[in-house]
């Protein structure tokens, strides 16, 4: 079941969207190191700290019992906007995502933040969202971003994936002895298809470790986050066209919504 001939692709800034669809096609995930600068995510942490401090930790293992997870991010940080559009993210999505006549929208924006002492997450795939649904190998309704606002390490809790398992059965339990670190410097993007097998990794470190997930998900399914109450029409008509779009305020096929 477990290929070790398949790496976790890495990529730089420069790669293109076919170069990022190579890598996924072949690993269902892959790393970009420092898409954007350091200067943008560290941008993004001013504008939410306050937000997180006040985030209560998760209830359950997927959650983290010593993670707090924050949810509204477009609306609660400008300086998010350009990750949330940025060209290469949005080609990819598009790719997977979107068909004749079908668009694609933000599933989930929130930011991870992992506290030391947090245990390992479940191995699992995003796509077990929308419950038990028998999704058809190879078609996929979900494209996550994990973007590394802090230094991804092996010791403070770095998401682990499995690659290649995009093409494995569903519902399988696994543990993270058969994942492998996605390490990465601030700025990476980790990509993550979601029939692909991954958990955040144990933080066995003395800090924190921050992350901006942001789910891409086919527009004609539920959105994790109800995306119409984080940003409500008021609140909309002061921001880009481009963002409220993507947050869901457009059609998701020819006639739906």
């Amino acid at each position: 079941m477990i290929d070790a001939a398949v790496a976790l692709p890495r990529l730089d800034a420069s790669s293109s969207v076919v170069d990022v669809i190579k890598a996924l096609d072949q690993a269902g995930c892959a790393v970009i190191e420092s898409l954007v600068s350091v200067e943008m995510v560290e941008a993004v942490l001013a504008e939410l700290s306050p937000y997180m401090e006040a985030t209560a930790t998760g209830q359950d293992e997927i959650s983290g019992s010593l993670t707090r997870r924050t949810g509204s991010v477009p609306t609660r940080s400008p300086a998010s906007w350009p990750m949330l559009q940025h060209p290469t993210i949005l080609g990819v999505a598009d790719h997977y995502l979107a068909g004749p006549d079908e668009r694609f929208h933000i599933c989930t924006a929130v930011t991870s933040d992992l506290l030391p002492g947090q245990a390992a997450q479940p191995v699992h795939r995003d796509q077990w969202t929308y419950g038990t649904y028998p999704w058809p190998t190879g078609f996929e309704v979900e494209v996550n971003i994990l973007w590394a606002i802090q230094e991804f390490t092996e010791l403070n809790g770095a998401t682990r994936a499995v690659p290649g398992s995009h093409r494995w059965d569903d519902f399988l339990e696994l543990d993270q002895s058969v994942t492998v670190g996605a390490t990465a410097p601030p700025g990476s993007a980790i990509v993550m298809l979601g029939s692909c097998y991954h958990g955040a990794g144990a933080n066995q470190s003395d800090t924190n470790r921050v992350a901006f997930s942001v789910g891409y998900q086919r527009a004609w399914l539920r959105q994790g986050e109800n995306q119409y109450l984080n940003c409500p029409p008021e609140v909309a008509r002061t921001m880009p066209d481009e963002i409220v779009r993507l947050l869901g305020y457009q059609r998701g096929c020819l006639a739906l919504g």
